[in-house]
């Protein structure tokens, strides 16, 4: 017995910086063997780096200059051009504004992002913006100051004088922890000064628990060392474009050397209602999609939000381990219609803890030469 039924079409996935930790999340997510969704979808990727292992796990990748670079934006319509995606993911922050910008100003440019308005996408990037919004909303955040956009240098030295030192000096647009360093005393606080792009925040936590770590960098330099008191509450949520609020998943993140080694879920109300008003406000602005907030206790004991991001992150895995299914949940706000299946799980799955790992893969050299010389590889 033959038909002429036709399957129906895979949904078409492109994900920019797929070669980041966060592309290898989403791959993950895609793949899982116990909800294997990876033959629903058709990925494209992007990548600035052709050796990137992530971007011979999608169907198709191409190589685009980095997201700065001036040829970026017509690379990229070129690519949204030929790829015709359905939904694009974001790896990397910068790509979300870039992204944003290139269909808000070509509406012949398919593909939809799940992260709302341009505005709130800013909000996320820029650390004085995430602060000076979370003031005028009543949020609760790091005390933060940018020198020339926030005051003079006398005015720094009074917010120096009014959280205490240590204080943290991160970039402004940073990532990762990349370049956040201490600084412990007026002289350091002078010199970082001279440095463009910086901004100040106040340090939350126990601070005496510091003082040995300190003391441990003033001789012998070691190889590797770690501040102690490094293991925020990290909350997530995912925002739908009407304004409705999903569960709300909170994990206490432990690391070693700067790196989240694992992640055990818990029930925090604090944190839960704090990260159901971040989201409220950011809907306010037009944001949507999926809301990550870092918190760490003040000296007083009052939870304060110090990092946010308005996309999928390194986590986005262990979260679909644990029952929240960014993915699925983004694709059916944009694509109602498609009923792509989202992972369900029974219960709250608290005291789960779950380990981050990597997923070790072969790739030939001859297509990484095929992906710098064309530009293009695909499968077959």
């Amino acid at each position: 017995m033959t038909t002429n039924a036709k399957c129906p079409p895979k949904l078409r996935l492109l994900i920019g910086s797929v070669g980041s930790v966060v592309g290898r999340n989403i791959l993950d997510c895609l793949e899982y063997p116990a909800f294997n969704r990876r033959h629903l979808v058709h990925v494209a990727g992007t990548n600035s780096v052709a050796e990137a292992p992530n971007n011979f796990r999608c169907d198709e990748c191409f190589l685009v200059p980095p997201t700065a670079s001036p040829e970026y934006p017509e690379r990229m319509k070129q690519v949204l051009h030929e790829v015709k995606p359905d939904v694009v993911l974001c790896g990397r922050d910068a790509d979300t504004a870039a992204i944003h910008r290139l269909l808000q100003a070509d509406n012949t440019l398919p593909g939809k992002l799940p992260y709302g308005s341009l505005e709130s996408i800013l909000i996320a990037l820029d650390k004085l913006k995430t602060f000076q919004f979370c003031q005028e909303h009543g949020l609760p955040f790091a005390d933060s100051f940018v020198l020339g956009r926030s005051g003079d240098l006398d005015d720094l030295h009074a917010f120096a004088d009014r959280n205490g030192y240590p204080l943290i000096a991160k970039p402004i647009e940073g990532f990762r922890s990349s370049g956040v360093v201490f600084v412990r005393s007026r002289d350091e606080l002078r010199s970082l000064s001279e440095h463009e792009g910086y901004i100040f925040q106040e340090y939350l936590g126990d601070r005496d628990a510091l003082d040995d770590y300190f003391r441990s960098l003033e001789g012998p330099v070691p190889l590797f060392s770690e501040a102690p008191g490094m293991d925020p509450h990290n909350s997530f949520v995912v925002i739908g474009p009407d304004g409705s609020i999903g569960d709300v998943q909170i994990v206490h993140v432990f690391y070693e050397y700067g790196v989240g080694v694992n992640q055990r879920r818990v029930v925090h109300p604090e944190v839960e209602e704090l990260t159901r008003a971040f989201a409220a406000a950011f809907h306010s602005e037009g944001g949507f999609g999926p809301l990550c907030l870092q918190f760490y206790p003040d000296r007083q004991g009052h939870q304060k939000a110090f990092e946010m991001n308005l996309r999928n992150t390194g986590a986005t895995y262990a979260l679909f381990l644990m029952g929240l299914d960014e993915i699925g949940i983004m694709i059916n706000y944009l694509l109602p219609e498609s009923n792509f299946p989202i992972v369900t799980v029974s219960n709250a799955h608290e005291h789960t803890i779950t380990g981050k790992s990597s997923v070790t893969f072969a790739v030939e050299d001859s297509a990484v030469a095929a992906l710098t010389r064309l530009g293009r590889w695909s499968i077959g």
